[in-house]
């Protein structure tokens, strides 16, 4: 499961396929961090191409409804950095 998406990357490239997935979660029982590598598209990420954006987003356990994953990724579409975001 990933996102895909258009996002800027770092040197103000257009990425309008970029691909977003959840590569780390940890925390506790009241929140978790959840880290997300985005590549320039899905081809990129398939080829083990460097990450053109990473991020890190804190997200309230209780926030999180049905099935763990796909959950975390619903709640990564409603930042803004995930807007207009279609699963992939």
């Amino acid at each position: 499961m990933a996102l895909k998406l258009a996002v800027e990357t770092q040197f103000g490239v257009p990425a309008p396929e970029a691909y977003a997935r959840i590569t780390n979660f940890f925390g506790t029982k009241d929140q978790i961090q959840v880290q997300v590598a985005i590549y320039y598209n899905e081809d990129a990420r398939h080829s083990n191409m460097a990450t053109v954006k990473e991020n890190a987003h804190y997200i309230a356990m209780e926030d999180i409804k049905g099935d763990f994953i796909p959950a975390i990724y619903d709640i990564l579409k409603t930042f803004s950095d995930y807007a207009g975001a279609e699963d992939c």
